[in-house]
């Protein structure tokens, strides 16, 4: 299924949109925390303020426990109007002294010097409270006195939210700034997109010159692959113009001689010479049957070359397969075939087809340019360890020196005393090419042709 089109520009905008938002929301949560707990730190040490203040106004008289309620301290919690204050002190003999009867004790709370502070719930009010110890020494009462002071959570609330709403103000503020500085980044950032589209627009794939190299580091790497892709593009056309032009050629050629003579035939009464004619067209058109083969083959590995995803081949497999075909159609004849191996775990990534195609071509030129009792000899062996060679013996003419790299050419027959197409060995380097091989002719013992296509062995093996 294709994948339906999206902006790039919409993905990067929503995208930083979404991690702002979740940032955001942890940020809100945290202010929300520091907002709480500043509101409480601030308003406990008021607590803790007063608490002290009215401990240190109580003494011991004749005996009695007293207390001097100094209102100033109270008048420190006034500071919150809305609030109301309630406040119980507990005497040595944990009696109550005065203030509010049954306030809320902290939970297994023992006397210490150090305030505790807590949260409990007082005649249906919710309150924040301290309570504070102070240890009497005194003959007449000795122990601890404790007050609990506590006050409503209303201006604590109050606290709380305007700490929080004035941060989340700012944050919004932040979130849209940013948000729109990274919309006209992105903007500015895919410009040279457009920009490299645009170019794109006006410019032929069949144009000669390359796109403008840019300064940009993400985008020249594009650049690069549009210029590399636009060249092989050129090149392949290039290649395909003249393939054609030589194909029509050779075509045409061939179907002018055979017209030629179909022309003669139609003119003769003589039987002898009709069936001399006749013989003719039957060989020219058995040669334009095999240049047709061979331009359909040479079509085929080019295009596999350039489309066919590489797998794992087993090259002796092949051979002797491709072998077992060509002696079963030679063996009415005196040609002799022999096959050696020296390794037979010989792998290598390419297309099986192509090779196929390639060993056929070399073993169909040894037989054809070779005599009656040809002897062809097959070897496949290893040069290093990450390479095999296959060589190709015959005991035909051979082919000299000055002449093999224009044997190697398209549509190229070294002799006209024999038929073909001469492409035989175009279509052999072709694949050993696409292989990233490299093949080579020369003579051996006998005289023939030697040819030798060496391989590199894959990896994977």
């Amino acid at each position: 299924m294709t994948k339906a089109g999206y902006s790039l520009r919409q993905q990067l905008i929503v995208r930083t949109a979404l991690l702002m938002t979740l940032v955001f929301v942890i940020l809100s949560a945290g202010v929300w925390d520091y907002a709480r707990r500043a509101a409480d730190i601030s308003f406990d040490r008021l607590l803790n303020s007063a608490s002290l203040s009215i401990l240190e106004r109580v003494t011991v008289s004749n005996g009695q426990i007293d207390l001097d309620l100094p209102y100033a301290a109270l008048s420190m919690l006034e500071l919150a109007p809305s609030d109301k204050v309630f406040y119980e002190v507990i005497d040595h003999n944990r009696q109550h002294l005065t203030g509010h009867k049954n306030i809320p004790s902290p939970n297994d709370y023992r006397p210490h010097n150090e305030p505790e502070f807590y949260t409990a719930n007082y005649r249906g009010e919710a309150l924040s409270l301290v309570a504070q110890s102070k240890r009497l020494i005194a003959p007449e009462a000795h122990g601890w006195v404790t007050i609990k002071l506590g006050q409503t959570r209303l201006a604590r609330q109050e606290l709380a939210d305007e700490i929080f709403y004035s941060a989340i103000a700012t944050l919004l503020g932040i979130l849209l700034l940013t948000l729109i500085l990274v919309w006209l980044g992105v903007r500015r950032a895919l410009e040279p997109l457009s920009t490299l589209s645009q170019n794109l627009k006006s410019h032929s794939a069949t144009q000669h010159h390359n796109l403008e190299a840019t300064p940009i580091h993400e985008i020249a790497p594009l650049v690069d692959a549009i210029n590399s892709y636009q060249q092989q593009l050129i090149n392949n056309l290039d290649t395909m113009k003249v393939f054609i032009a030589d194909a029509s050629h050779q075509i045409r050629s061939s179907l002018g001689g055979l017209q030629g003579q179909l022309d003669i035939a139609l003119q003769t009464d003589d039987p002898h010479e009709m069936s001399a004619r006749l013989k003719k067209i039957k060989d020219q058109l058995q040669q334009l049957t095999r240049l047709a083969n061979q331009l359909l083959a040479h079509a085929l590995v080019t295009h596999r070359s350039d489309t066919q995803e590489p797998q794992i081949i087993d090259i002796n497999i092949l051979m002797q397969s491709v072998l077992t075909e060509v002696v079963r159609d030679h063996a009415h004849t005196d040609i002799e075939f022999s096959y050696h191996a020296d390794e037979t775990d010989c792998k290598l990534l390419g297309d099986n087809i192509s090779l196929r195609e390639a060993i056929k071509n070399l073993l169909d030129n040894a037989i054809k340019y070779g005599p009656p009792n040809n002897h062809i000899d097959i070897v496949l062996t290893h040069k290093t360890a990450a390479e095999f060679i296959i060589q190709i013996d015959d005991s035909g003419p051979g082919i000299p020196a000055y002449m093999r790299r224009q044997a190697l050419q398209r549509f190229t027959r070294l002799s006209q005393k024999t038929t073909g197409s001469g492409l035989g060995l175009a279509i052999v380097e072709t694949v050993v090419q696409a292989h990233n091989g490299i093949l080579t002719l020369s003579t051996n013992a006998r005289g023939g042709l030697t040819v030798t296509i060496q391989l590199p062995k894959s990896t994977a093996s």
